[in-house]
């Protein structure tokens, strides 16, 4: 079935293949101080498409908007627009939803990073049956950061969203760039119990392995 298996591992096959392909344009984002967070929704939705022959509007999508579990507590709205939603490969039916965040290392780093931290938390309580949620996602692309210092910020967001850790894979990486400098990212990811269910009942494999 069309679609992706491993959001974090997708999106590093993104940025491996478009460090092949756009270096100057990556080498000008990298120098920025300001978003280009509609650029990466487009260039990845893009990709997408070619990279594994998905059909848009059917495997894949653009600006959605997922409901929430009222059930979980502090929940302050039914719903949260998320910017892309994936097929999952591996259980028919089921959907990754994931919201990107390009933050900057500038005087407004620290909302930029409460943004992206409340992203991950919203992504974590979708009404998961509701909508078909195998994953909920936050895709972090930063410009400026130090890598300790984009860690720590990386492991506060984990932290800050509560999850039972085995429900969670992470990624957290950086992205050289030839004379320039680098860009820092990360992927966080909630597996919801429902799709792990669905993947062994239809294909008879065990849930992918937290990373």
């Amino acid at each position: 079935m069309p679609g992706i298996s491993h959001v974090a591992h997708t999106f590093l096959a993104f940025l491996t293949d478009l460090k092949l392909r756009r270096a100057p344009s990556l080498s000008e984002l990298s120098r920025l101080r300001n978003g280009f967070e509609g650029w990466l929704k487009i260039e990845l939705y893009l990709w997408l498409i070619e990279r594994y022959g998905l059909r848009a509007g059917d495997d894949v999508g653009v600006e959605y908007k997922v409901w929430l579990d009222q059930r979980r507590g502090q929940m302050d709205r039914a719903t949260k627009q998320c910017d892309l939603w994936v097929r999952d490969a591996e259980a028919p039916g089921y959907y990754h939803y994931i919201e990107l965040k390009v933050p900057f290392a500038n005087y407004n780093q620290g909302k930029l990073f409460l943004s992206a931290s409340d992203d991950f938390w919203y992504m974590s309580r979708l009404l998961a049956s509701n909508q078909s949620a195998a994953t909920g996602s936050a895709i972090l692309l930063g410009a400026g950061f130090d890598e300790h210092a984009w860690r720590r910020a990386i492991d506060e967001a984990v932290a800050y969203a509560g999850n039972d850790p085995a429900q969670v894979q992470l990624e957290v990486n950086t992205l050289t760039l030839d004379e320039a400098p680098p860009l820092q990212w990360a992927v966080m990811t909630k597996l919801y119990p429902s799709r792990s269910v669905s993947v062994v009942s239809s294909a008879g494999a065990a849930p992918l392995p937290v990373s």
